[in-house]
């Protein structure tokens, strides 16, 4: 099953069974072990999970619920331990994510506290069922959470915790963290830029292009398989084209805006002024030769300053020099921060330029 979250979603997926009362429509269905109250007068079928809740809970909550179980009275086409099921195409964690949502946050308020961190693909999970089935409540809370890591704000970006990687075959990655949110670019990338249309909140995009940065063109073209491998992200082709682009883009960024920032610009105030040209041109090379393949384009929202300083004592640069150079790749970065957008193609309200 391919999942585009950005295009419409239907309401309610409900699987016609045969007309039972007994639980012989679903071999295999077990009951839940959190979720299965013995007053309920609902079931929910998930795979091969059962849960028994309340129509009140769901209709509380839900105005898609609302309106379904408000509906005239008709047969059920299916029951299981006498109730009417109902059938949903989402995986059991994300429903058990969402009905702990809905009875326990003041019990568990886990979902709800934002010094509590949760990986991304609880937060998505949650957002894309209350956004199906119109829980505003939830879809607030999950789009504030979602913005500590899909920043619009320089300053927040650097704050977070990044976590970049490699493997065995070479390939990069990246974990990124807030308080609230841990993000990795290995399962979550492509999932993110969808849940982010589909929140319809622009200014998270960049950042969650950004993350597709780190796969290759044929991930980007194949999507990435979730967890159990019953449902595969897959990019839009709108978002395909600005996600391929951004790779040619960050990587340009790195290699230019490096190689910029590293000419061999000695201080004014330098005392060694010949050996520290001499200094910056074989840093400069090295930044040309290093920084110039493709699969460096992971670099580009790094902190310049920090790849600077390390270069600058390799190749004994003086104080003077050094300063100098982070300084320009302080500047040059709130440059980039401040058209990242536009040259991503994007037009988005509300991006915050850096002073």
């Amino acid at each position: 099953m391919d999942i585009q979250l950005g295009l419409a979603v239907s309401v309610v997926n409900v699987s016609a069974k045969t007309l039972e009362t007994d639980d012989s429509a679903f071999p295999g269905v077990e009951r839940s072990r959190d979720y299965w109250f013995n007053d309920g007068n609902i079931v929910l079928i998930v795979r091969d999970i059962a849960y028994k809740i309340h129509k009140s809970v769901l209709s509380r909550h839900s105005e898609v619920f609302r309106d379904l179980f408000s509906a005239p009275s008709t047969a059920a086409d299916a029951y299981f331990d006498g109730c009417p099921a109902l059938c949903l195409s989402e995986s059991p964690e994300d429903v058990g994510n969402f009905l702990k949502a809905l009875y326990d946050s003041t019990r568990d308020p886990t979902l709800f506290q934002h010094d509590k961190r949760l990986p991304f693909s609880t937060v998505a999970g949650l957002y894309e069922l209350a956004h199906k089935y119109h829980v505003e409540t939830l879809m607030e809370e999950m789009v504030l959470r979602l913005k500590t890591c899909f920043t619009n704000d320089l300053k927040d970006w650097d704050a977070l915790e990044h976590a970049t990687t490699g493997d065995s075959e070479g390939k990069r990655h990246t974990i990124i963290r807030s308080p609230s949110l841990e993000v990795s670019s290995v399962t979550d990338a492509i999932r993110a830029v969808n849940l982010v249309r589909l929140a319809n909140v622009p200014t998270m995009l960049p950042t969650a292009v950004y993350l597709t940065n780190f796969h290759r063109a044929d991930t980007l073209l194949g999507g990435i398989a979730r967890a159990g491998g019953t449902a595969r992200d897959v990019l839009s082709r709108a978002d395909l084209a600005v996600c391929l682009d951004a790779r040619v883009l960050f990587a340009h960024w790195t290699h230019t805006k490096l190689a910029w920032i590293t000419a061999g610009r000695v201080a004014s105030a330098c005392r060694t002024p010949e050996g520290c040209t001499a200094a910056l041109v074989r840093l400069s090379d090295k930044v040309r030769r290093q920084f110039a393949a493709p699969k460096r384009a992971h670099y580009a929202l790094d902190p310049f300053a920090n790849v600077v300083k390390d270069m600058s004592i390799e190749f004994g640069v003086c104080k003077k020099c050094g300063a100098a150079l982070r300084t320009r790749a302080v500047d040059e970065r709130r440059v980039m921060w401040a058209s990242l957008p536009g040259d991503l193609g994007l037009e988005i309200e509300g991006w915050v330029p850096q002073p």
